[in-house]
């Protein structure tokens, strides 16, 4: 009994020595997040029944229990937008057969309202080219009549044929949804369906949609940090957008847990990781929670024009988008821009083995990285990468398919980060 006495300190030592990488992140807590903002409660959190303003107060309490300190009142930043949404019916059939919507086809977001029925008009499934539709199709004839046009003609759902007032494109896969391009109202009518639901031998489509234009969407970004130990006037920031897609119709939500529900809940772990090691923070932690994203990535743009810190004094900016898996390794956005801080998580990666694979991208305007990097400050987007999950955009984006494959190494490799930043400043440089 006395010898195992004994070494019940030198058990608790090795036992604290070995587990203390893992003991940094909080995989648990990030999960437990991750549900929460995928379920129902949230409504896909964006812009139809106060989705992303009450995901908003559920990130507040929990910057608040985190213990960061915050710029303004509870942490929030409000701005408002313009947004075209679908708060109540959806409903497509074809040759009255009801279709799923979600599922079997997406309206595109600036869709008026809208209840008609068009018989269908086919496109050759070899046109790729807007100039091939007018040499195949005289427009005047489709007047009441709707264009089916292939999945290969590119930007036709996206941006619509000029002269073409009704259209559906049909897809193949998954059915994304975007809602970027429903900043106003449109009186085309374009749809996306299933290419297993729409063949030749359909005749006719109906339609029956409700859309409620809101010039003036009430919301807020929401930002807490960490007071640096050495140099509190100089800031290292964390950023993801918490908003989703929201809902179409009454009853169809994107739930949004890997975009970006992922990269939300990994902003507060590493927000709670430096509130309880202050030590860590050589300068001042922040960590930012931008909406608007979706809709274009409309609360990082407000954030850098309506800065809370000098954004001159900001010495790096790591956004974090979609970093639910990591079988396959980590992607780095802006890393052929800034070299030497690629080169530093190339350093760090190999030494601790984090990922099987570090890719590094070029500049891209694809998420919240971009505005601030636009005005000059060093940024990268991080986001993992495997086959384990592939949702985007979807209704299937849901918390069960997540599976967190490489979170660990994940919160390693930026923690290592920036511990490596302060000792070297040329790595903030191009």
């Amino acid at each position: 009994m006395k010898i195992i006495r004994s070494l019940i300190p030198i058990l608790i030592f090795f036992g604290i020595l070995f587990n203390q990488p893992l003991a940094a992140q909080d995989i648990k807590y990030v999960k437990s997040v991750v549900k929460k903002l995928s379920s129902s409660r949230f409504h896909g959190r964006g812009y139809v029944n106060k989705g992303d303003a009450d995901a908003a107060r559920f990130l507040s309490k929990e910057m608040k229990r985190a213990g960061l300190e915050s710029f303004t009142t509870d942490y929030y930043q409000p701005y408002s937008f313009a947004i075209n949404t679908f708060p109540s019916t959806v409903r497509v059939k074809l040759d009255e057969k009801p279709l799923k919507p979600g599922k079997d086809f997406v309206v595109h977001p600036s869709a008026q309202t809208n209840n008609k029925s068009y018989n269908l008009v086919w496109l050759d499934d070899t046109v790729t080219q807007l100039k091939s539709v007018y040499r195949l199709i005289d427009t005047c004839t489709l007047h009441g009549r709707m264009l089916v046009v292939p999945e290969g003609l590119k930007n036709a759902y996206k941006a619509g044929i000029p002269g073409v007032e009704a259209m559906v494109q049909r897809v193949s896969g998954n059915m994304w949804w975007h809602v970027s391009g429903g900043r106003k109202p449109s009186a085309k009518v374009i749809l996306k369906i299933n290419d297993n639901i729409l063949s030749r031998e359909n005749k006719s489509i109906s339609i029956d949609v409700e859309n409620k234009f809101v010039e003036k969407h009430e919301t807020a970004n929401l930002i807490g940090y960490v007071k640096g130990s050495i140099q509190p006037d100089s800031f290292f920031v964390f950023v993801a957008h918490y908003d989703h897609l929201g809902q179409m119709g009454k009853k169809t939500i994107f739930p949004g847990a890997s975009d970006n529900a992922s990269g939300t809940a990994t902003v507060l772990d590493l927000a709670r990781y430096y509130q309880n090691n202050p030590e860590k923070a050589h300068y001042t932690m922040v960590f930012i929670l931008v909406s608007g994203e979706e809709a274009g990535l409309l609360g990082s743009t407000y954030f850098v024009g309506h800065p809370l810190f000098p954004l001159e004094k900001t010495k790096f900016v790591i956004n974090l988008d979609m970093v639910g898996t990591g079988s396959e390794g980590l992607s780095v956005v802006n890393g052929l821009q800034y070299l030497r801080a690629a080169d530093l998580i190339d350093t760090i990666n190999k030494e601790k083995h984090y990922f099987a694979d570090v890719r590094r991208g070029g500049e891209s305007c694809n998420s919240d990285h971009c505005p601030f990097y636009q005005k000059g400050v060093p940024a990268f987007f991080l986001f993992t990468r495997g086959n384990e999950n592939h949702e985007y955009h979807t209704i299937t984006d849901t918390y069960d398919k997540l599976p967190f494959t490489a979170y660990p190494q994940l919160f390693g490799i930026l923690t290592d980060f920036v511990d490596q930043l302060r000792y070297e400043p040329s790595y903030f440089k191009n």
